[in-house]
């Protein structure tokens, strides 16, 4: 397990890093190996913010808090990712483990040439990602451990790319590709 706390805006403290890796030691270890952990911990005029974000084993966690107290904040994001990893562990034994296939790397850029044709905003940034093969419900599962309205991965019973997303009435939509021949 690797844990990295950086300071923001604040200067560095061991007592608070030690705290911080000390909580997320204890939240983090039902989770299969590797888990890498980033916590940023940073002062803005009288508010201290806590961000944690968490890759284990192809799944991303994240928490942010804030208080006007640092031990505080670390303290309630701990709390906020002990219950999505609880949550994630409970899904993982009623559904069974998983296995890996193979991975996509999906990226997206405009070309050069394509860039002068497009009118309106330009991109500006370029994120690429890796997609585990995962089922549809621990993708849904995923989508709402990072608190987002869609989630793109590869679907382990098609091994092809999917998009879950919440749709207005509150339920999932699933895109599926189909090729045209």
């Amino acid at each position: 397990m690797q844990i990295e706390v950086s300071f923001k805006q604040m200067e560095q403290s061991d007592a608070l890093r030690d705290y911080a890796a000390e909580k997320l030691e204890k939240v983090l270890k039902p989770l299969s190996e590797p888990v890498n952990a980033q916590a940023i911990l940073q002062v803005e005029k009288y508010r201290h913010i806590a961000k944690i974000t968490v890759h284990a084993n192809g799944i991303i966690i994240k928490g942010k808090e804030e208080t006007n107290d640092m031990y505080s904040s670390i303290d309630l994001v701990v709390d906020k990712l002990d219950r999505q990893v609880k949550k994630y562990k409970e899904k993982i034994v009623r559904h069974g483990t998983r296995e890996a296939v193979r991975e996509f790397r999906a990226s997206h850029t405009v070309l050069p040439e394509m860039a002068s044709q497009l009118s309106g905003p330009e991109i500006k940034k370029q994120k690429e990602i890796i997609l585990k093969p995962i089922t549809v419900d621990e993708a849904i599962m995923q989508m709402e451990l990072l608190n987002k309205n869609f989630l793109l991965f590869n679907n382990s019973q098609t091994n092809q790319l999917n998009v879950i997303y919440v749709r207005d009435d509150g339920h999932f939509g699933l895109i599926e590709p189909q090729i045209q021949e």
